[in-house]
């Protein structure tokens, strides 16, 4: 049995994982931190319990108001602008949407992140480009006229599915909101393109910042979920969260909202770290669980480990794969090894040969790598 290529790592040995670990909440291990009671927001942030020395969460305010953009309450007329911005932490005034017809996606799709070293059209049951990659930078702007045109530029087969990935580094998040009202005409620029289906941008929880700083990006990923949906693009609602609380909050309101059909979650960084990424699973299975009625999972970097039990939770699960496209990328060849892995061996290329034959063919062997988890058969196939 072949095992999936993901990213779930090795135990880290940095100083930097560990100072992370300290601070992972986890309500079972750790105590309550002493000021969260006292918070106006203890009920809808929970309080945090970390194994490091925490009285509250301002114990990680940088202490450096003028130049920070964390959400704080140390900066006061910013932190009411921020808190106003998005109406407040509570998800329960996040606008209603219609459910809209959930569409067939494959198990696995791969990304591809550019059309540079490619000639020929790379042939998919269905493919997945960064969605940031398909508006202009700076102003949301269409850069391409309709889906034809996308596929030229990707170096994809014309008319093959195509879904958008909303999770990137920081900047490109920031900038989507910063489009302000001007994001409904993206939503409808990319819904004109033929997108059957966008994760939504997965705003970034961190460990070392005041929670408020959390639940103001929580709450911005509902409300950019909602914003897709009205514009009659069907999304995948990206569920970060950091403590029990985030999870609870996300259960209550995908449960109450049957217009939630997809949920996403990247297993990549902090929650594909060892050690963390069984809290992550046993939360995401809580959630699918408390949705009271079938959802369908978009899942990013999952690794092998993790697969079957999110595979088992979830009516369906489809995975966004990054590996294939990244290692001919960097010319590099899907091999069996000896322990039924898959390794990654040299393929060097002549000056300005394309990686065609080599993208194929490691999409052929890591998609292949799925279907002990899948089912024999399963991939041919769409996932609902």
């Amino acid at each position: 049995m072949l095992s999936v290529p993901g990213t779930t790592k090795e135990p880290q040995r940095d100083r930097n994982h560990r100072r992370e670990k300290r601070r992972w909440h986890d309500g079972k291990k750790h105590m309550p931190s002493l000021g969260c009671s006292a918070c106006p927001n203890l009920g809808t942030c929970g309080g945090l319990q970390v194994e490091r020395a925490l009285y509250h969460c301002l114990d990680n305010c940088c202490g450096h108001p003028a130049t920070c953009d964390v959400v704080c309450r140390n900066k006061p007329r910013e932190f009411a602008q921020r808190v106003r911005e998005i109406g407040g932490f509570e998800l329960g005034n996040v606008p209603r949407a219609a459910r809209l017809p959930a569409p067939c996606l494959p198990a696995v799709v791969p990304v591809l992140f550019h059309g540079s070293s490619r000639l020929a059209p790379f042939q998919a049951s269905a493919v997945c480009l960064p969605i940031y990659k398909v508006i202009a930078r700076h102003g949301g702007q269409e850069r391409f006229a309709d889906g034809a045109a996308v596929a030229a530029a990707f170096r994809f087969e014309a008319g093959t599915p195509l879904i958008l990935t909303g999770t990137a580094k920081d900047q490109p998040l920031e900038r989507w909101w910063s489009l302000g009202p001007g994001r409904l005409d993206a939503i409808r620029r990319l819904r004109d393109l033929g997108v059957e289906l966008v994760t939504t941008p997965n705003f970034s929880l961190f460990t070392d910042q005041p929670r408020w700083d959390d639940m103001h990006s929580i709450k911005r990923i509902a409300l950019t979920h909602e914003e897709f949906l009205r514009e009659g693009m069907p999304a995948a609602l990206h569920v970060n969260a950091r403590t029990e609380r985030d999870w609870e909050r996300w259960t209550e309101y995908v449960r109450q909202r049957n217009e939630v059909t997809h949920v996403a979650f990247e297993f990549a960084t902090g929650a594909g770290w060892a050690g963390r990424v069984g809290w992550q699973l046993t939360q995401l299975t809580n959630l699918a669980r408390g949705a009271g009625r079938p959802l369908h999972l978009v899942a990013r970097a999952v690794g092998s480990d993790t697969l079957p039990g999110l595979i088992t939770a979830f009516a369906a699960t489809t995975v966004l794969e990054t590996t294939c496209f990244v290692k001919a990328i960097k010319r590099r060849r899907a091999v069996i090894s000896d322990t039924g892995n898959i390794a990654w061996e040299c393929a060097p290329t002549a000056p300005s040969e394309p990686v065609d034959d080599l993208l194929a063919h490691n999409w052929s062997v890591v998609r292949q790598s799925y279907e002990p988890a899948f089912g024999e058969g399963s991939l041919m196939q769409a996932a609902e």
